[in-house]
């Protein structure tokens, strides 16, 4: 069971995608701002709004640089666990994982895993087979139900 490397692009990406769509709105709401419509009436040039969407721009794509190389692709199976992180391929075994935790409100499912030997943590997802309740986000794939199976046999 591996990753849906989908998603993985998705959320590695989102904020700078975010971020550039903010940048090109602040562009346009000075240079263009007729071309804007607010509320049924052009918009004017303003340097506040200009501002606004400058500022989240640049927030989200110092978000995005925070947390690009937080995310993995993984592969797993009953013994091993293949994580693939910044262009190096990496396996271990399931004793060496000092924690594996399901992070709430992020759909599609979204995990956090920390290996023994390694402060770092990287975020991996699974497929995008969940239950949402109230944000509280349960996972029903297969990878989450090994997952689930492995935290109970190994004391996770």
């Amino acid at each position: 069971m591996e990753s849906n490397k989908t998603y993985h692009y998705l959320f590695k990406y989102c904020l700078l995608g975010v971020s550039i769509l903010l940048t090109l709105g602040a562009i346009l709401s000075w240079f263009a701002p007729e071309s804007m419509t607010v509320n049924g009436q052009p918009g004017t040039r303003d340097s506040l709004t200009t501002l606004t969407f400058g500022l989240i721009a640049i927030t989200a794509l110092l978000v995005f640089l925070l947390i690009r190389d937080k995310f993995a692709i993984v592969e797993m199976g009953n013994q091993t666990i293949k994580i693939k992180h910044n262009g190096q391929d990496k396996t271990v075994s399931w004793l060496e994982i000092e924690e594996v935790k399901l992070i709430q409100f992020v759909y599609p499912p979204l995990y956090k895993l920390r290996t023994k030997d390694s402060e770092k943590t990287v975020w991996f997802n699974t497929e995008s087979n969940y239950i949402s309740v109230n944000g509280f986000v349960t996972d029903i794939s297969d990878m989450g139900d090994l997952i689930k199976k492995k935290k109970r046999e190994l004391g996770i």
